[in-house]
């Protein structure tokens, strides 16, 4: 046992005088000896204080020793236990070593190998019980270790998972962006309004699928005139058209800014003869102004079923916006 440690050994014999000299004799500052008469007593004694060694008698006045050491061990596993007996039959024997004692002692003791027996089994019991404290330590490190990692590793992912987003993200500008300067170049060059809207419509449906529209620029008296459908494969008819984007070209106007609504959302602001068409329809205004206060025209496009106007189509829209203007006024 460790020095700063006192051992209870517990000595169970119902002989008195090898009792009081057992106690005698394994005395010691370290080591506290109880004594019992019984195996009743012994267990008693047991359950107010489990001792970390016991010397067990086979032969007891109450029953068998054997019994006692079994129900001892249920109170202090791993109980290192010297048997004394003074029978001399193999199967008293053998079953006292089915219990694993640290010794077998035949009577009268040999006191001196006893009290060497007794402090090598409580050398014993104390590296065990270290062993078994070091096991410990090292499975609650090797949990906590576990645990450190399920957390970094989700730590890990949560950052690749951000990474991944802002990537995307910045993917998205940059291509918006790249999107932006070519549709710049290609305003450079268009010649009349003609090749403006077209660009603008190429522009949409080469980024997120087919789209439908009509581009409007004003006349001399600041009328909205239509002067143009676009659509694939074909564009839709002019009396569709001009109901469908009427209220949304004067919710522009009152803004002035791009707007992006879902029609079958807001059907109440629609003529009611095209509300069975409105389901699934986003409408996308974009206003033409290439000076403050200044609008000249503008281009409502719409997009039908599974694929609707997003966010970053409205992104794109303020982007072009001026850059369209410019080219517009520029063509006047």
């Amino acid at each position: 046992m460790r020095r700063r440690d006192v051992a209870h050994v517990l000595v169970v014999d119902d002989e008195p005088d090898i009792r009081e000299l057992l106690v005698d004799a394994l005395g010691s500052p370290d080591l506290k000896v109880a004594a019992a008469a019984s195996g009743r007593e012994a267990i008693e004694l047991a359950v107010r204080q489990p001792p970390d060694l016991l010397i067990m008698d086979l032969r007891l006045g109450d029953g068998s020793g054997l019994d006692v050491i079994d129900r001892l061990r249920e109170i202090s596993r791993d109980l290192p236990t010297v048997v004394v007996t003074g029978l001399g039959d193999a199967q008293s024997l053998t079953e006292a070593s089915r219990r694993r004692p640290i010794e077998v002692m035949a009577k009268p003791l040999d006191v001196q190998r006893l009290r060497q027996a007794v402090h090598e089994g409580l050398r014993q019991k104390d590296r065990s019980q270290r062993l078994r404290r070091r096991a410990r330590r090292l499975r609650r490190i090797a949990r906590e270790i576990k645990q450190d990692r399920r957390d970094i590793q989700g730590r890990l992912e949560t950052t690749c998972a951000d990474l991944t987003c802002a990537y995307r993200a910045l993917s998205g500008q940059m291509s918006l962006q790249e999107s932006v300067i070519d549709y710049q170049n290609a305003m450079i060059a268009a010649k009349d309004d003609d090749n403006v809207f077209a660009s603008m419509f190429r522009l949409f449906s080469a980024r997120s699928g087919p789209v439908f529209g009509v581009a409007m620029v004003c006349d001399e008296e600041a009328r909205l005139n239509l002067i143009g459908r676009f659509g694939v494969p074909r564009p839709d008819g002019l009396a569709f058209c001009e109901k469908l984007t009427s209220p949304v070209a004067q919710l522009v106007v009152d803004t002035p800014q791009c707007v992006l609504l879902d029609a079958g959302e807001e059907a109440e602001m629609f003529d009611e003869s095209i509300h069975r068409h409105l389901p699934g329809v986003t409408v996308l205004g974009i206003p033409l102004i290439p000076g403050a206060g200044e609008l000249i025209g503008l281009a409502v496009l719409y997009r039908k079923g599974e694929q609707p106007f997003t966010d970053s189509d409205l992104a794109l829209a303020e982007m072009i916006s001026l850059p369209t203007a410019k080219a517009v006024r520029r063509n006047d």
